[in-house]
């Protein structure tokens, strides 16, 4: 149907095609999907919501929503989205656009956000912003420090101006107060008498003007335009100016899709190269971290010039000039960015591009009209800003004090032996790429493409840490104070002194308010020296104690220091062991077929089965099917997907025992020891419920990671780990081992959805088989590099791609929870698994005994969502912490009935409170009493209670600390939520379901929140 006209009160669209398909609702034999076309080549959030407002009222009329909507894109691909996935978000946002029509609020206040550079309204917000002499106009302030001002009634610039000397601000670091006092004072100063004013700070050594190198002839000075309206983002226009004989010369580099990205990156590594060998003593100026953080994200993405890259930061090229002005200057300017400080060695810009924003508009204008005047007026705002940082560099040369050290003369000499590794590193992976590709045919090239990329995945996922390592040795006291992963500004104790225990020394400190997420027993180091400084043996973040455990044969701490995490464990025996696969492909393949079979995600090979068929025959029971494939797998992988309270660990349990009883050498392998454990524990009950002997070896790091089991001994050396056993159990460092080699007949691998598809190359050539026992839908493998293709994905996102559960001719699915009453269930089921997942009947036995006064989120069983307003909060929100405390002390009063009709009472044993972040579990610890199970939903994988309370913490989209996809996680959710045996409470910012999406991605993973609460009960707290 053609312009179908659908109608709905008060809604009205005509969609472009309505498509018959054959699923029979109320209407008749057939109904309708809905088709759209647009000229863009990639889906857009408002696409989608359009597709969704027409799919809504064509469910009106046929009785039945639409499975699925569709568009025809401009370069004629088209692009299927299923409306459950996106119905959640647009009923949440139908409705407050409809409350919004209907009854516009009489006033709105603007406050900053994310978009307000490219916003069209943003004169009047400012305009206002002026009119209030809002704290927003202070430069370089953060959103809480304005709260934790407006708490202390200071609402105005002038008011913070006028702050006095030695006053203090609840939960406000002395350093930071004073600094924005600064800030303000200034403004008011210039906003008063006209005058650009500005001040030299006193930065400590090798910061301010020290961070600034000798200036060299070659010196070039670099801008990046990027266009983050464009798919997974686009670095367009690489600019750089410089002299030639003593004449600028301005040189662009562009890119206008992600293949031409990937040859311009190319060509700027190679064109800087080259300018340094002419100049050794040049460097590469830039503004702010945008540059810096673009090239390493790119050489990781394309997996091209890394070394190159890192040659740059290792022999401190990059000068960043925005860190050089931020600790030697402040001037009097609103905001500290490139077109502010230009004030003070600038003529005023003309031209119609003149910010950052205006760039992004106009080669939007580009994309769609292809005016070519539109480029060269990006060209010239590029070079203008290049020609700025030259400016900004030459300016801030004459500020400095004469005689003041250089940075290249203060700078530590830097060894050639890293940069000749790295350089080494890259030829052996280019020789290994080079000899898998060449040749090979073509059906298996995408495979071999896919190993090639795998090859530096170890190194690839260290560099963040790494980087952020010494980004972190490179900041000031106050920068690590408001950095939450860091505890800064340390002072020893005098009143407690240092004390031994065992063969280490506590040391006690001080520490100024800051909330952090450092937590006992972490590594950490010190940031001025990235020397160890020990574990954090306690920490209580309220009253500002810390205690550093260190050992004593690294003598004593210094009096003052700030400390950050430690970097990255080593890798070496992986990536050995990637090699070593690549080598056995090179030289034909083969012996690993196992492995082979997950690269070419094949269905299983099992005796007597027939590819295709369902793994688990009709009529046969879920446990003895699972055994059976398990045994007869025949040099190949299987997939065992357990939900929530599916019994995976009963069922790879017998799995197990069954083949070590048939004379197998069984391998138990996962990310942590403590799944590990877990697993084991389990086959050795079964095995002593059978009353089966047999002897098996543990690889442990040590006594807190020891199995202690009765017929699975504990080793710490891998030497010690013997072939004769039964069952051998560590993680991939053991397995990778080329001594392990082949030595297993089946490997498990446990919370294989949290396992890399590195990892799995590189431990899987222990094994003929493989059985991936996993939840790609629970909590997914960390990963912090960028990587090519699908070298970034863990096995099970690679095997399964886009299917929430394994098709049955692929794998086991274990489809009854054991743990989940039915009104849990049922949204788990709907909103992650397919509608698959079903309860066991005595589930629906348990549920909570409440008394009248029982707290109103409480229910006796489902889902309630418990709306808090708050505002400013990232990590942390004493809001929610004070409704969590009320509901947790509610639920001690109550009572509960459990699987078996028994009652007992509610206790702390009964009741899990989860949170996304570290901040907010260690506020919630402090305030609940003692014994409260407090964690992150990674702590508490695999628990349950009776109860769940789940804390969001953030109070918007603008208060985001991190992305979209780590606070909307569906698989967090599921995790979260499926912990309950009986209820789960959902403590959130209403604002949250409200947050602007980016991409079609982000719009759906907002959709799990938006379901949650639609599918519980809400309720209201104003706290």
């Amino acid at each position: 149907i053609y312009q179908a006209a659908l109608l709905g009160e008060p809604w009205h669209g005509y969609a472009d095609f309505l498509r018959r398909v054959p699923a029979p609702p109320n209407l008749g034999p057939w109904s309708y999907e809905v088709v759209d076309t647009k000229l863009a080549r990639t889906p857009r959030p408002y696409h989608v919501m359009q597709l969704c407002v027409y799919s809504d009222l064509l469910a009106r009329i046929q009785g039945a929503e639409p499975h699925s909507m569709h568009l025809v894109l401009g370069d004629g691909r088209a692009a299927a989205f299923r409306f459950s996935a996106f119905a959640h978000y647009y009923a949440n946002a139908r409705r407050r656009f409809e409350r919004f029509v209907h009854g516009p609020p009489a006033e709105s206040h603007p406050e900053p956000c994310r978009l307000c550079d490219t916003c069209r309204w943003r004169d009047r917000c400012s305009a206002q912003w002026e009119t209030d002499d809002h704290l927003t106009l202070v430069a370089n302030i953060q959103r809480s420090q304005i709260r934790k001002l407006n708490d202390a009634g200071i609402t105005t610039v002038r008011a913070l101006a006028q702050v006095r000397e030695g006053a203090s601000v609840r939960k406000l670091a002395e350093e930071t107060l004073a600094r924005l006092r600064a800030q303000a004072r200034l403004q008011v100063q210039k906003r008063d008498t006209g005058q650009n004013v500005y001040e030299l700070l006193d930065a400590p050594e090798g910061r301010g003007f020290q961070r600034l190198p000798r200036p060299d002839d070659g010196d070039l000075f670099f801008d990046i335009e990027g266009d983050p309206l464009y798919p997974d983002g686009l670095e367009y226009l690489f600019g750089f100016y410089y002299f030639e004989n003593g004449k600028p010369v301005f040189k662009p580099f562009w890119a206008h899709e992600h293949d031409r990205e990937r040859a311009a990156f190319q060509e700027v590594m190679d064109f800087i190269t080259r300018e340094l060998e002419r100049h050794p003593g040049a460097h590469i100026y830039h503004y702010n971290h945008y540059e810096e953080t673009a090239i390493k994200r790119l050489a990781s993405r394309y997996g091209t010039r890394e070394a190159a890259v890192d040659d740059l930061l290792r022999r401190g090229k990059l000068v960043d000039l925005f860190k050089v002005v931020r600790e030697a200057i402040r001037v009097s300017e609103p905001r500290y960015t490139l077109k502010n400080l230009e004030t003070f060695y600038m003529e005023k810009r003309e031209g119609e591009v003149k910010t950052a924003a205006d760039s992004i508009v106009v080669y939007e204008r580009w994309r769609q009209t292809g005016d070519a005047a539109l480029l060269d007026e990006i060209r010239s705002y590029n070079e203008a800003d290049c020609r700025s940082a030259h400016g900004l560099r030459d300016w801030l040369l004459a500020l400095r004090r004469e005689g003041a050290p250089w940075a290249n003369d203060s700078r530590q000499p830097q060894g050639e032996k890293s940069t000749q590794h790295q350089e080494e590193a890259e030829v052996r992976r280019l020789d290994h790429e080079q000899r898998l590709l060449e040749g090979c045919p073509v059906e298996e090239r995408p495979v071999r493409e896919l190993v090639a990329q795998l090859l530096e995945f170890h190194r690839r996922e260290a560099k963040p840490e790494w980087w952020a390592m010494f980004d972190r040795r490179d900041r000031c006291e106050e920068e690590l104070i408001e950095d939450p992963e860091c505890l800064g500004g340390l002072r020893l104790d005098s009143n407690r002194p240092a004390f031994f225990e065992k063969t280490s020394m506590v040391f006690t400190y001080c520490f100024p308010p800051q909330d952090t997420k450092l937590g006992k027993d972490d590594d950490c180091l010190i940031a001025d020296t990235l020397e160890r400084a020990g574990k954090v043996h306690f920490l209580d973040a309220a009253a500002g104690v810390v205690q550093i455990k260190r050992a004593r044969k690294l003598g004593p701490l210094p009096e003052e220091l700030s400390i950050i995490p430690a970097g990255p464990i080593g890798d070496e025996v992986l990536r050995k062991a990637l090699y070593r696969f690549a080598q056995s492909l090179i030289a034909g393949g083969g012996r690993y077929p196992a492995l082979e079979s997950v690269l070419k995600r094949e269905l299983p090979r099992i005796a007597g089965h027939r590819p295709g068929s369902p793994v688990i025959r009709e009529s046969e029971d879920l446990l003895e099917g699972t055994i059976r494939a398990v045994r007869d797998l025949r040099e190949s992988h299987l997939l065992i997907q357990g939900p929530p309270g599916a019994g995976k660990t009963f069922a790879s349990s017998h799995a197990i025992l069954n083949l070590i009883r048939s004379g197998r050498r069984v391998g138990v392998a996962s990310n942590s020891h403590k799944a590990i454990n877990n697993l084991l524990r389990a086959v050795e009950k079964h095995a002593r419920e059978r009353d089966v002997r047999f002897r098996g070896v543990k690889k442990s790091t040590g006594p807190a990671t020891f199995f202690d089991g009765e017929m699975i001994r504990d080793v710490t050396n891998n030497s010690e780990v013997s072939l004769s056993v039964d069952l051998i159990a560590g993680t991939a460092w053991l397995f990778a081992r080329e001594e392990l080699d082949r030595a297993l007949d089946c490997l498990f691998v446990d919370e294989a959805g949290q396992v890399s598809l590195a990892n799995i190359v590189a431990m899987g050539m222990s094994a003929r088989n493989i059985v991936l026992v996993g939840d790609q839908m629970q909590l997914a493998q960390p990963v912090q590099g960028v990587h090519p293709g699908e070298s970034g994905s863990s096995v099970l996102e690679y095997l399964l791609k886009d299917w929430a559960t394994v098709p049955p001719e692929r794998g086991v699915f274990l489809a009854t929870t054991w743990r989940m009453h039915e009104n849990v269930c049922r949204f788990i089921s709907d909103a992650v698994y397919d509608s698959r997942l079903h309860p066991e009947p005595h589930n629906q036995n348990q549920r909570l005994i409440l008394t009248g006064a029982a707290h109103p989120a409480l229910a006796p069983s489902g889902i309630r969502f418990v709306e808090v307003g708050h505002q400013g909060c990232a990590q942390k929100s004493e809001e929610e912490g004070r409704v969590i405390h009320e509901i947790y002390a509610s639920l001690l009063r109550q009572r509960y009935r459990d699987r078996g009709g028994a009652i007992h009472p509610m206790t702390t044993d009964n009741i899990l409170v989860v949170s996304p972040y570290n901040m907010q579990v260690n506020h919630l610890k402090s305030i609940l009493p003692s014994g409260a199970r407090v964690g992150t939903v990674d702590k508490f994988q695999g628990q349950e209670a009776e109860v769940v309370l789940i804390s969001m913490a953030t109070s918007s989209g603008e208060d985001l600390p991190r992305n979209i996809e780590f606070l909307f996680s569906k698989n967090r959710l599921n995790v979260a939520i499926s912990r309950a045996r009986c209820l789960a409470v959902i403590v959130a910012s209403p604002a949250l379901l409200e947050i602007p999406c980016r991409t079609v991605e982000e719009l759906e993973l907002v959709n799990t929140l938006c379901h949650a609460r639609e599918y519980g009960d809400v309720l209201g707290c104003s706290k």
